[in-house]
């Protein structure tokens, strides 16, 4: 039972974090931020176990967000973080892989 206590947390929190931002769409920028900054953190320190569920999270935030400002450069930054996991072993490169291929997807479309 303790671990679906956990999992009710978990999609509580993500309810929670997904209506805060959807108030502002300029939230999901400042979201997708934080998930990068702390996507960098887990590449320095080399924390296996966080890069799936923060990959997951900027790739719904990706999704759920309205439109980027056409002067942002976020989706690169992205691009060059998730980059850098490459060279990290399977499954981690192959997730890195996806997004990189989702990221790509998303800058050219209109």
């Amino acid at each position: 039972t303790s671990l679906s206590a956990f999992a009710a947390g978990l999609c509580l929190n993500c309810w929670s974090l997904q209506e805060l931002v959807s108030r502002d769409p300029g939230h999901f920028l400042i979201l997708l931020e934080q998930i990068l900054q702390k996507t960098r953190e887990v590449q320095e320190k080399g924390t296996y176990d966080l890069l799936a569920p923060l990959a997951l999270l900027f790739y719904s935030t990706v999704l759920c967000t309205p439109h980027f400002p056409p002067d942002s450069d976020l989706l690169l930054k992205a691009a060059r973080t998730y980059h850098r996991f490459l060279t990290w072993p399977v499954p981690y490169c192959s997730i890195s892989q996806e997004l990189l291929t989702f990221i790509d997807a998303e800058l050219k479309a209109p």
